[in-house]
């Protein structure tokens, strides 16, 4: 006889509710020990819900919950701390990185790190306003991320030949290789990229425009790359803004 999982009191976010039947909500959570996990929240929906505080967005919770499948049965939710985004550029970037953890991390496989980071970046987001700063905290943790799945990006040398990378030499870019050293004075391929911008990449300076638009296209290529045809539709609403 299976025994029922118990587990209480674990750190957790919220990746997406959608609603389940009259008053509950099915739940893509994203915890600190295990992963991602999936559970149910009967009642959720209804004005006195204990449970109803789940629906507080951008906020970590210490969640228990119990079941014997994969899908769990939701027992207990307390607000531990809510992150306050004030900008639509910051929702967006949480919308964004929620379906991107969603697509790109299986279940019920811990990522101790990345919800760490996730976390670091709810911070971020919560106190930043400055959109150049923005974007530097959502390269850093998509960053994190693939290095976490094992999919890390060498940006300080190239991958063949392991020389550093120079400034003023221009590299193509394959999510499955790495960087190489290209031989024309072409720059407008789709991969190619100036080792200026990549080197200010690898040091968190996007003060310039053209490094934050490098280091975009960088991770872009590199998560499409890796997510296969799992495409994200955050993107189809963001392009129609």
């Amino acid at each position: 006889m299976t025994l029922v999982n118990r587990v209480s009191l674990e750190p957790a976010f919220v990746l997406h509710t959608r609603a389940f039947k009259e008053t509950s909500l099915l739940i893509d959570l994203f915890t600190k020990n295990l992963g991602r996990i999936n559970v149910v929240a009967k009642g959720a929906r209804k004005p006195k819900s204990p449970l109803r505080s789940v629906l507080t967005p951008t906020s970590l919770f210490a969640i228990s919950f119990s079941g014997k499948t994969e899908l769990k049965n939701l027992n207990a939710c307390e607000l531990m701390n809510h992150y306050s985004l004030s900008m639509p550029v910051s929702f967006n970037s949480i919308i964004y990185v929620n379906e991107l953890l969603m697509k790109a991390t299986e279940k019920e496989d811990p990522h101790e790190e990345i919800f760490h980071q996730y976390q670091l970046l709810c911070e971020g987001l919560s106190g930043k306003t400055d959109k150049v700063e923005i974007e530097v905290l959502l390269r850093s943790f998509e960053l994190v991320l693939l290095q976490e799945l094992g999919y890390g990006i060498d940006l300080s040398f190239e991958s063949i030949s392991g020389n550093k990378i120079k400034p003023n030499d221009k590299y193509m870019f394959d999510p499955g290789l790495g960087f190489t050293k290209l031989r024309t004075d072409s720059i407008k391929a789709n991969g190619v990229f100036l080792g200026k911008d990549i080197l200010n990449f690898s040091s968190g300076d996007l003060t310039e425009e053209d490094s934050r638009l490098a280091s975009k296209k960088i991770m872009r290529l590199a998560l499409d790359h890796h997510l296969g045809n799992k495409s994200l539709n955050i993107r189809k609403y963001l392009s129609k803004e």
